[in-house]
C-alpha cells in the first residue's frame, strides 16, 4: 500500500543494470516512491502477496516467464493492480497486446527519465482508479433496472415455495410428501441462486477468478436474464458448448447482462433474443476480428437479436464510456463495462450488425486446456 511519503511500486526486471537505473528514477524527481525489486516471476508473485505495492512495473521476458504470459500470470495473481509493461522497440506490438489484456501502460526501453516513469506510473493508477469507479457505478445502474424484473422473480420464488409448503401439508401420503418437498427444495435453491447473483452484481470484491464451464455460466445467468425481458421479447437458447475458461461467474453475469440489456433496447416493439456459446478454433474465431492467437480454441459466446441494428458511423465508439444513442435512458456505461471485462480475461468482443436486421455481439474467451487447468 501507499507509505507515508508517496506510492510503493513494485520493479520487476531480471537486467540487474537497467533495475537499478528504473529504481533511481523511481525514488527521486516530482514524486518519489518506495521501490521494490523483483528479478523472476516468482519473487515478483509473492511481493505482491506480501506488500500489496500501488502498481508493478512489469518486464514481460523473465528467467521464468516469457511474453504475455508474464502478464496473464500478474494479473490472475492481482488484477485489480495497475500495472505498467516494460518493451523494446520491436514488441512495440506486444504492448498494445498487453493493454487489450489489462495492462495500463506501457514504457518503451531505452527512451526513460525519471520524469516520464513516474508520469505514467500516476497516469496508470488514476486510469485503474477510474475503471474501477466506472464498472461500480454501471452495476448501479443495473442494481435499478433489474429491481422490477427480479422482484417478479422472487415474487415466482415465493410462491413456490409456499404452494409447495402446502402440498407438503396436504400430502396424503410419504411418496406425496417426499414429492412435494423435492419442490420445495427446488424452489428454495432457485431463491439462493438468484440472491447469489444479486450480490455477486452489487457488491466490489476482489476479482474470483476460476475454471467454469460456459454451459453453467449461461444457465446459472438464465434466472437474470429472463427477470429483465418483457413479454413481447422471445428468449432462445442454444446451441450451448460447454468449454472450460478462466473468470469470474459474477462478472460475467454482468457482462452477459449488460448485452442482454442492450438487445432489449433495441427491440422496443419486440423480437427474438438468442443466447448461444460455441468451442471456435483461433483461426475461426479471429475472422474478420482481431483475435488471432497462440491459444488453440474459444468459447465464443453470442448474444443475438433481431432489433434496430447499429448505424456503422457510431460503430467505432460503442465501447467509449458514456457514449450512449438512448439519451436520458442511457448513461453509456453497460458496453464499456462489458468491453473491460472481457479484456480483463484476457478475451476479445466483436460486432455484427445491419441496419433493420439486428446485431450480435460475440464475446471471445480463450478456453483453458486441461493441462492448464490442473
Amino acid at each position: 500500500m501507499a507509505t507515508e511519503t508517496g506510492l510503493r511500486v513494485l520493479l520487476v526486471e531480471d537486467d540487474a543494470a537497467f533495475a537499478g537505473f528504473l529504481g533511481i528514477a523511481l525514488r527521486t524527481g516530482v514524486e518519489p516512491a518506495a521501490v521494490d525489486a523483483a528479478g523472476d516471476l516468482i519473487s515478483a508473485l509473492e511481493q505482491i502477496r506480501q506488500t500489496r505495492p500501488d502498481a508493478v512495473v512489469l518486464d514481460l521476458n523473465l528467467p521464468d516467464s516469457e511474453g504475455l504470459a508474464t502478464l496473464r500470470a500478474v494479473l490472475a495473481a492481482a488484477p485489480q493492480m495497475p500495472i505498467v509493461v516494460l518493451t523494446g522497440v520491436a514488441d512495440v506490438e506486444v504492448a498494445r497486446q498487453a493493454l487489450q489484456l489489462g495492462a495500463q501502460d506501457w514504457l518503451l526501453k531505452g527512451h526513460l527519465d525519471a520524469d516520464v516513469v513516474q508520469r505514467a506510473i500516476r497516469y496508470a493508477i488514476e486510469r485503474k482508479q477510474l475503471t474501477d469507479r466506472l464498472v461500480q457505478a454501471q452495476k448501479l445502474e443495473i442494481a435499478g433496472r433489474l429491481a422490477n424484473g427480479v422482484a417478479h422473480e422472487f415474487n415466482n420464488v415465493l410462491t413456490a415455495i409456499a404452494g409447495s409448503a402446502q402440498l407438503v401439508e396436504d400430502a396424503a401420503d410419504a411418496e406425496a410428501r417426499a414429492s412435494a418437498l423435492e419442490l420445495l427444495r427446488r424452489a428454495s435453491r432457485q431463491g439462493i441462486a438468484l440472491s447469489r447473483q444479486l450480490l455477486s452484481l452489487a457488491r466490489n470484491p476482489p476479482v474470483n477468478a476460476a475454471v467454469v464451464s460456459t454451459a453453467g455460466l449461461v444457465d446459472n445467468g438464465r434466472l437474470l436474464v429472463q427477470a429483465v425481458l418483457p413479454s413481447t421479447v422471445q428468449l432462445e437458447v442454444g446451441p450451448i458448448a460447454d468449454v472450460p475458461v478462466r473468470l469470474d461467474p459474477g462478472q460475467f453475469d454482468q457482462l452477459l447482462l449488460n448485452l442482454v440489456l442492450n438487445a432489449r433496447d433495441a427491440m422496443p416493439q419486440g423480437g427474438t433474443l438468442r443466447i448461444s456459446v460455441t468451442a471456435e478454433a483461433a483461426h475461426a474465431a479471429a475472422h474478420e476480428s482481431e483475435w488471432a492467437s497462440r491459444d488453440p480454441l474459444y468459447a465464443v459466446v453470442r448474444v443475438s437479436d433481431t432489433g434496430v441494428g447499429i448505424d456503422p458511423s457510431i460503430k467505432p465508439r460503442l465501447f467509449e464510456p458514456f457514449f450512449s444513442t438512448k439519451g436520458a435512458r442511457g448513461t453509456g456505461l453497460g458496453l464499456a463495462v462489458v468491453a473491460e471485462i472481457v479484456e480483463r480475461f484476457g478475451g476479445a468482443i466483436h460486432v455484427e450488425s445491419r441496419l433493420g436486421a439486428g446485431t450480435t455481439f460475440a464475446v471471445c474467451l480463450p478456453a483453458v486446456s486441461e493441462s492448464a487447468e490442473e
